[in-house]
């Protein structure tokens, strides 16, 4: 009869892994074996995992990223293509999976959007609204 995965409780087609999880020990299926970190326990027939060691430091500091920053403007940008797309604020926050009041907050200039949201506006806008910190805005 097959072993049952502990996390799971599938019958376990392929070799048993043991992990620990929260201070548990498990003995797991291979697909349930990535959420936890496996230890090795006496009797156990598998290979050690293969040791990676991280890349070393890059010394080439040629090129650096510049520091960005929100552009002044950002709740003028936001509102003025949300309009030009023909949407309502209600409708922008639908499918930015956020509320019509942070919407109506940003486009006011009274909330300044973190990096996620700001990234989710660039991306659905397809407009800059971080720019380098030394870089002039064109209007």
């Amino acid at each position: 009869m097959p072993e049952i995965c502990e996390i799971c409780g599938n019958p376990v087609r392929g070799p048993v892994s043991t992990i620990q999880v929260d201070g548990g020990i498990f003995r797991v299926c291979p697909t349930c074996s990535r959420l936890g970190k496996p230890i090795k326990m006496p009797g156990d027939a598998q290979p050690a995992p293969p040791i990676r060691s991280s890349p070393p430091p890059r010394s080439d500091t040629r090129y650096e990223e510049p520091e960005l920053e929100l552009r002044p403007d950002y709740y003028t940008v936001i509102k003025n293509t949300r309009e030009k797309m023909g949407l309502s604020q209600e409708d922008l926050g639908k499918k930015l999976n956020e509320k019509l009041s942070v919407v109506k907050h940003l486009e006011t200039g009274k909330l300044k959007p973190d990096n996620i949201l700001t990234r989710k506006l660039e991306h659905f806008f397809k407009v800059k609204l971080l720019v380098p910190e030394d870089e002039d805005i064109e209007e």
